[in-house]
């Protein structure tokens, strides 16, 4: 068996990247081997060698490579409606948010920074729990732990049946995707690539 190396932000994993995955794999044959990093660093492993494709916030083509946009995640600032109602009865700010606890998936983690400024106009430092697991990340988020930036298509049930509520209603975060391989990789990465652009573009995690 062949293997390709890529690496992938763990939310696109979560949702909309494993159907591209397995489609290469039962399509040519081959194995995948991925490696998981946020999405405005999966270019460093690009950059260094260890992969030959990457799924990045990165618009820019690394050197040796080509980019592809592949559409946007949206990503929403939720919590239970218990939590909001404890946390920020009184509203969304920066006295309230200094003092709720946010749910962060590790230290490269900067989404929630992004909103906060969004929101305040201002560096804000919230109380943080750190949790590297996108579905616990939401069950977390559910079970009135904290507050943190959902990819839409993980939690708009929960925002349907109203296990999980908006901070900011119309305060959505937009993150744009892009796909990055190697110019001369061999022929297998353009099937890959292939795969990835299909399924980002289809089912019910598709990127926007």
């Amino acid at each position: 068996f062949r293997s390709v190396r890529v690496a992938v932000n763990a939310d696109s994993l979560a949702t909309w990247f494993v159907a591209a995955a397995a489609a290469f794999s039962q399509q040519h044959g081959a194995l995948l081997d991925l490696t998981v990093d946020d999405q405005d660093h999966t270019a460093e492993r690009l950059r260094s060698g260890a992969v030959l494709a990457a799924v990045t916030a990165l618009a820019q083509p690394v050197a040796g490579c080509n980019s592809e946009a592949l559409g946007t995640m949206h990503y929403v600032a939720a919590a239970s409606p218990a939590f909001v109602q404890s946390h920020f009865a009184t509203g969304v700010g920066a006295r309230t948010l200094a003092r709720a606890p946010s749910l962060v998936f590790d230290r490269k983690d900067a989404l929630q920074a992004r909103w906060v400024r969004r929101i305040c106009h201002r560096e804000v430092e919230t109380p943080r729990h750190w949790l590297p697991s996108p579905q616990a990340f939401v069950e977390a988020a559910r079970a009135g732990m904290g507050w943190g930036m959902h990819p839409l298509s993980m939690v708009a049930q929960a925002l349907r049946d109203g296990s999980l509520v908006e901070l900011v209603p119309g305060s959505r975060l937009p993150v744009p995707l892009y796909w990055q391989q190697a110019r001369a990789a061999p022929r297998l990465l353009a099937r890959l690539g292939d795969c990835v652009r299909a399924a980002s573009r289809t089912g019910p995690h598709a990127l926007a």
